[in-house]
């Protein structure tokens, strides 16, 4: 457990460092690029025939694999179009308390709709018992679609804070909230909620299907991270 946190905290550092040191464009790419593996890796994985007892990575009741798949060439796609688009300059901002407001609000957001949205997830024992299994259904693509909506709203928070410059520091504020943003793994939060939706068999709400709605969260995650890697005066 040890050696898996240390791992962890250390590829936190390599990518939020190298955010700060101005290589923008290579991390977006392969932060993008890891989150349309995992989601053709958990396609690949529903193609395998249902087998609950299995050891690595069980299959508990049958899934399309193709909504995986789907959102896995959706996000490739999107690292073609970041290296060979070369997009827009935004208007530069000179960098403000309101930025900072901006930057408070992305990350309090997306921490508030993830644990918010925690609770439709992982209900308790005593309302699983007196619920039926549509309700649950129910229930989690509600807190799903929350889920969604606050990413979504985050990430925009999280971008019009990128957009602060100063001319002294003209592509610092981008830089800070970038290199936040990988360094907290803030991209491997839609990647988790699919995971636990996937494979919660102590909670007994398994829902597969609903795992991909979840996982569509990369999505304005990666705009986010390129429109911001546009932006950058240094790429």
């Amino acid at each position: 457990m040890v050696v898996r946190i240390l791992i962890a905290g250390f590829a936190s550092f390599v990518c939020g460092f190298s955010y700060l040191v101005g290589l923008t464009r290579l991390m977006t790419g392969l932060l993008i690029g890891f989150n349309a593996f995992c989601a053709l890796a958990l396609g690949g994985l529903f193609l395998m025939p249902v087998d609950a007892e299995r050891l690595l990575l069980p299959v508990y009741q049958p899934v399309p694999a193709w909504p995986y798949f789907l959102l896995g060439l959706v996000l490739a796609a999107m690292v073609v179009v970041l290296y060979k688009l070369p997009g827009e300059r935004s208007v530069a901002e000179p960098v403000s308390t309101v930025h900072y407001k901006y930057l408070l609000g992305g990350i309090g957001g997306y921490l508030l709709s993830l644990f918010l949205s925690s609770a439709y997830w992982f209900p308790s024992d005593e309302h699983r018992l007196v619920s039926d299994p549509s309700t649950l259904a129910w229930e989690v693509f509600g807190g799903t679609c929350l889920f969604l909506v606050g990413i979504t709203l985050s990430c925009y928070l999280l971008y019009r804070a990128s957009r602060g410059v100063s001319e002294q520091y003209p592509d610092l504020m981008r830089r800070f909230v970038l290199g936040l943003f990988a360094f907290l793994q803030m991209d491997k939060v839609p990647l988790l909620v699919a995971y636990l939706l996937v494979y919660s068999p102590d909670s007994k709400v398994i829902f597969p299907n609903i795992a991909a709605l979840a996982l569509t969260a990369t999505i304005p995650v990666g705009l986010m991270l390129i429109k911001a890697t546009w932006d950058s005066r240094l790429d």
